[in-house]
């Protein structure tokens, strides 16, 4: 059987992880705009400290792994889906976690055709590769809010479509 969608609720250490990772990249970006020399202490920045959002967060006691071989590229974005609205069937080529902000994500895994109901605060860890393709849909009254982290072969989509693997649950 193919791993599965690892629904949880608080995925706090990933929280934290993507806040020092946008801190890095933050003060990254500062010495560079400062014309900082790579190796060389950054020059302090006018205007005060460096901040960091906490934008969601949960937490997890399922076991995940990120497979990364060659080049990656990381993306951080924010997905709305409008009540009534379906991702379609796809998969991932890279790694995706996301925390649902808000709303109910009914999803669909296309390996058995199992549904899962998915609210705020819940996290999952989706499936890599054609193997592992799935649907999303908004069932609900209002838009589902994700917070998502992407772990891309560089030069990858975040998605790419495919055709149902023949689940009559998914509308």
């Amino acid at each position: 059987m193919t791993p599965f969608l690892l629904p949880v609720s608080r995925l706090r250490r990933f929280g934290y992880a993507a806040a020092a990772t946008a801190l890095c990249l933050t003060a990254v970006g500062a010495a560079s705009a400062t014309g900082t020399d790579q190796g060389a202490a950054p020059r302090p920045q006018a205007g005060g400290p460096i901040t960091s959002e906490t934008l969601s967060e949960g937490d997890t006691t399922l076991p995940f792994r990120i497979k990364a071989e060659g080049p990656r590229h990381l993306l951080y974005r924010k997905a709305t889906i409008p009540p009534g609205t379906a991702t379609g069937w796809h998969y991932h080529p890279g790694s995706e976690i996301a925390v649902i902000a808000s709303g109910t994500l009914t999803r669909v895994n296309g390996d058995d055709c199992r549904v899962r109901v998915l609210g705020p605060g819940d996290a999952l860890v989706e499936p890599t590769g054609p193997k592992e393709v799935h649907y999303g849909v908004n069932r609900g009254t209002e838009p589902v809010v994700l917070y998502i982290t992407d772990v891309l072969p560089k030069g990858a989509p975040v998605s790419v479509p495919a055709d149902n693997p023949g689940c009559p649950t998914a509308r």
